[in-house]
């Protein structure tokens, strides 16, 4: 009918897990991200890094988690903004509402 809905990403947060326990607390934070209404995806399959964080390109995400089981035995888990490239570590625990405050 000539109308446009306009350009509309797939997901708003992928998730990046760099090992088994990454993958299972990543796997948590997404079903709470989810229950929030943000729209999330997870790499699957044991990927590299670099393979993971072309698969978040792809996603059209506004935010990748990067964690690795250092990271979760650390407590911490990466949010990276892809649109600059910046990356912060933040408490495990404190994901959720930060990720949220992000997307707005």
């Amino acid at each position: 009918e000539g109308k446009s809905v306009g350009a509309v990403g797939r997901v708003d947060v992928y998730g990046v897990p760099l090992g088994e326990t990454a993958k299972l607390e990543l796997a948590k934070i997404a079903a709470a991200l989810r229950n929030a209404g943000a729209r999330v995806d997870l790499a699957y399959g044991d990927r590299s890094l670099k393979g993971a964080m072309k698969g978040a390109d792809r996603s059209g995400a506004r935010i990748a988690l990067v964690a690795g089981d250092r990271d979760i035995g650390a407590g911490t888990i990466g949010v990276k903004d892809l649109s600059n490239g910046e990356q912060t570590d933040i408490a495990a625990g404190d994901v959720v509402a930060e990720v949220l405050s992000r997307l707005g």
